[in-house]
């Protein structure tokens, strides 16, 4: 018979509360989000109204354009657009995927979806700044 100290067992037991409270947040926060077609999001392209499109999830960037370390241009190559390629073929650290965040306003429609954004957040690249 195997023996766990009681703080253990506590110890264990918060951590899975805790990590049902994370995956119930996140299909509920998931489920919330308004959806928008890609026409929808296309009328989005201009400077004082810049949304994109990471892996389905749909951001509205307008006050983030001029902030952008890239610079201004690539972000407007790709206003109103799905940059999803763009964003994952440079290097981002995990600040800017958390940065990203703030700016989501939803995410596409189920029928226009190409990623599976239940079992993945944006985690793009593990690298630091």
């Amino acid at each position: 018979m195997l023996f766990f100290p009681c703080y253990e067992v506590i110890n264990v037991l918060h951590i899975l509360n805790n990590l049902q409270s994370i995956i119930l947040n996140n299909l509920l926060t998931q489920s919330k989000r308004k959806e928008y077609t890609l026409k929808e999001v296309s009328n989005h392209y201009r400077e004082n109204d810049c949304w994109m499109i990471i892996r389905d999830i749909v951001y509205d960037l307008t006050n983030f354009i001029k902030e952008h370390p890239g610079g201004h241009d690539i972000m407007m190559e790709y206003a109103g657009s799905d940059a999803t390629m763009a964003f994952t073929d440079k290097p981002h650290s995990k600040h800017a995927s958390r940065l990203l965040q703030k700016y989501i306003v939803g995410e596409l429609v189920f029928e226009e979806r190409m990623y599976d954004n239940m079992s993945q957040e944006l985690t793009i690249t593990e690298q630091e700044w």
